[in-house]
């Protein structure tokens, strides 16, 4: 499964990251998919306080280790998180014969260097609904898939400490 992932400096230089699943890189959708990680990165770039310092597209990874630092020292910082769901039902549509195992199902990410001051006092949630919580909705809506490669709907950007 494709992905995007992005490396973001924090004011003590440290860098977190993130990484989101994309649909499928293909000749006939690269150009679309450059278009729309532009568009999610000007939207990223709106609700973070650091500064986007990589982005990498990966049409392919394989995943090496899920091993946890054993360090305490390892810390994520302040970070957004961000609830998803997938919204695609059937792979092949209008014959519906491909089920998609994922649908339905909410989906959990975090993405570090959350400019909380986004946030209206006493809130956790970030407004979904206008600015830049609107261009991050419509932005991920847009680009980002599913673990199962279903098309996603977000659901919900917040802060919990």
């Amino acid at each position: 499964m494709a992905k995007v992932k992005f490396s973001i400096r924090d004011n003590s230089r440290e860098i977190t990251r993130t990484e989101l699943n994309i649909a499928d890189i293909t000749v006939a959708n690269l150009g679309q998919q450059l278009t729309d990680m532009g568009t999610f990165r000007t939207a990223l770039d709106g609700i973070i306080l650091g500064v986007i310092a990589k982005e990498a597209l990966v049409m392919d990874e394989t995943n090496l280790s899920a091993a946890v630092p054993a360090s305490s020292l390892a810390q994520r910082g302040i970070k957004w998180s961000v609830q998803y769901a997938d919204v695609t039902q059937y792979f092949d549509p209008p014959t519906n014969a491909i089920p998609n195992a994922g649908y339905q199902q909410i989906f959990t990410n975090s993405i570090g260097t959350a400019e909380i001051a986004l946030l209206v006092s006493g809130q956790e949630d970030l407004d979904l609904t206008a600015g830049v919580g609107l261009a991050f909705k419509n932005a991920f809506d847009g680009f980002i898939v599913s673990p199962y490669g279903g098309q996603t709907s977000l659901l919900r950007v917040y802060y919990a400490d």
